[in-house]
């Protein structure tokens, strides 16, 4: 009689195993669902990466604006003058290159250092940085920032 009881109790187990190996892993629907889940998260999240990106990039031209008007005060200073205006600011600051182009113009009293983006970079396409100041004094009027 033993033997019968084991014998029952071990296909009882036998056949325990075989549907727990059968209800294992996902099913096509499961996956599914994941799939359009993680679709939207990616839909919702992208603009808004793609969006802080931009204010990264306008960042960064705020920052050389500032850094061009201020080498721009110091040559007045240092020659007395601007003297006529370099439009693309390479007397101020050299040569600059990247994302950005940089353009000056203006008076003295009004100079202006714009940056525009680069219309192959996808980062600063469309943004534009304007810094407005005397070179007299060194003052900023206002700084600008569109395409963001």
């Amino acid at each position: 009689m033993a033997t019968l009881l084991q014998k029952r109790l071990a296909l009882r187990l036998l056949q325990r195993r075989r549907a727990t190996r059968k209800a294992s892993g996902f099913t096509l629907v499961e996956l599914m669902i994941v799939i359009v889940i993680v679709g939207i998260l990616a839909a919702v999240a992208l603009p808004n990466f793609l969006g802080q990106t931009k204010k990264a990039a306008a960042t960064e031209a705020t920052q050389n604006v500032s850094a061009i008007f201020k080498q721009a005060t110091a040559y007045n200073l240092e020659n007395g003058s601007l003297g006529t205006i370099d439009t693309d600011c390479s007397d101020y600051a050299g040569t600059q290159s990247g994302k950005f182009t940089y353009a000056c113009g203006g008076t003295q009293t009004a100079f202006t250092v714009t940056a525009t983006g680069s219309t192959t970079n996808s980062n600063t396409n469309g943004v534009t940085v304007t810094l407005t100041g005397n070179v007299d004094t060194g003052a900023v009027a206002s700084i600008t920032k569109a395409g963001i």
